[in-house]
């Protein structure tokens, strides 16, 4: 159940991101947003990150701090440029809306698997 609401939790913040950071619009058509293609990213993006934590687990490869904010921080900033180079819905206006997204999406990926890290591993320092 917990990595339910990590997903759910990391789709509302790439969601919501989307729509109010600076320098990310969504693509209009005709005067209508274009939520499909917004509600897509998010989900994508909002998966990928809730997964760092349980694909480390998966692989064996040990799960430290480091790791989990590493394959955040890679998942979120890069989300952010691919948009930039491939828009599609959403797209980049300005290089903050790279820095402020991918930020505040990365601290809220690393949040919701450091949680479910310490859930696992309560006694682990690392």
């Amino acid at each position: 159940m917990n990595y339910l609401r990590s997903i759910l939790f990391n789709f509302l913040v790439v969601f919501f991101v989307n729509r109010v950071a600076p320098g990310v619009s969504i693509d209009y058509y005709q005067n209508v947003p274009d939520i499909g293609s917004d509600i897509l990213f998010s989900i994508i993006v909002g998966f990928l990150n809730a997964s760092v934590f349980p694909f480390l687990t998966i692989l064996e490869l040990h799960p430290t701090n480091l790791k989990i904010a590493l394959g955040t921080f890679v998942i979120s900033f890069s989300a952010f440029l691919w948009i930039q180079a491939v828009p599609f819905g959403v797209s980049i206006t300005a290089p903050i809306g790279v820095v402020v997204g991918g930020a505040i999406v990365w601290v809220a990926a690393f949040t919701t698997n450091y949680l479910e890290f310490k859930r696992d591993f309560p006694d682990k320092k690392n």
